[in-house]
């Protein structure tokens, strides 16, 4: 039984990282397609020879099969997945964290001691509609994203897959891959232009499956001249994690009393995983972006 445990866990670990490079390489045929590119893609060099409708998903996942994938099946359907693979997977992504300096635990508790938070009130978002799907367990948490203890550790398990999969810049693994999409976005030309140069008109960037709101903090720092940024995500207890990080700023990190000389209080003083700007544009909203 441990055994299998073992054999299980990291392919539950793999579920993770494996819709990356599906992404990736969607991402990767979105960009080489582009109007413009000097380059053409494969994906316009089935079209021409009329191989590949126009629209059709290149990179479309096909499910997967095989004794693994059964063996997995089994175990998601079973109480082996609640009481084993669950806390293994979990254990393993937290001392990865831990590992390569990003303090999970610290950092977590920090926030969810926060003063005047939403957590910390009775908040009944059981009225709001969500699709079926978005209902159901997903990842390590019951309740999938409609929890709070998801949305605490939305950004720190994202610090924690980024320098699981670039080791060669640790807790800054996340920042490189990020990075990769800006330079990405600046190659395809990307920009913000007024209709009107010489006018106060407003410019507005919308970032869909904000989540805890990283990936808008990120377009900001990007694209300073954007005069608002709007982030939504279906998650209520995303956006109040967000909202309440932003609120927080800059006084997010390193909030040890740098004048207290005993280094046992600077250890238990913590702050978050990154320093968050203060910036007025940022605005988070709950919302379906079918009805938006």
């Amino acid at each position: 039984f441990f055994r299998l445990s073992l054999i299980l866990s990291p392919l539950l670990l793999g579920l993770n990282g494996s819709t990356a490079p599906l992404r990736a390489d969607a991402n990767a045929s979105f960009v080489n397609s582009f109007p413009g590119s000097s380059n053409p893609s494969r994906r316009q060099v089935l079209e021409q020879k009329k191989e590949l409708p126009v629209g059709v998903a290149l990179n479309a996942a096909k499910p997967r099969s095989g004794f693994a994938q059964q063996l997995l099946d089994v175990a998601l359907a079973s109480p082996i997945w609640e009481y084993v693979l669950v806390p293994q997977a979990r254990a393993s992504i937290v001392k990865t964290a831990e590992e390569n300096g990003i303090p999970w635990v610290a950092a977590k508790e920090w926030l969810k001691s926060q003063t005047g938070t939403p957590w910390k009130n009775d908040n009944d978002y059981d009225n709001i509609q969500y699709p079926q799907y978005y209902k159901k367990a997903f990842h390590a948490y019951s309740d999938g994203n409609l929890s709070y203890d998801a949305a605490f550790e939305q950004e720190l398990a994202s610090r924690a897959i980024g320098a699981r999969n670039f080791p060669a810049y640790s807790s800054r693994g996340e920042d490189v891959f990020r990075g990769a999409f800006d330079q990405a976005l600046s190659k395809l030309g990307a920009g913000l232009v007024a209709n009107n140069s010489n006018s106060q008109e407003e410019v507005v960037i919308v970032d869909f499956g904000c989540g805890t709101g990283t990936s808008t903090r990120r377009l900001a720092k990007q694209y300073p001249q954007a005069t608002q940024l709007i982030g939504f995500d279906l998650s209520p207890y995303f956006i109040d994690v967000g909202q309440t990080l932003l609120k927080l700023a800059p006084s997010a990190m390193d909030v040890a009393d740098k004048e207290d000389n005993n280094d046992e209080n600077k250890k238990s003083s913590h702050g978050w995983i990154t320093a968050i700007d203060s910036d007025t544009r940022i605005e988070l909203r709950q919302g379906d972006m079918t009805n938006t």
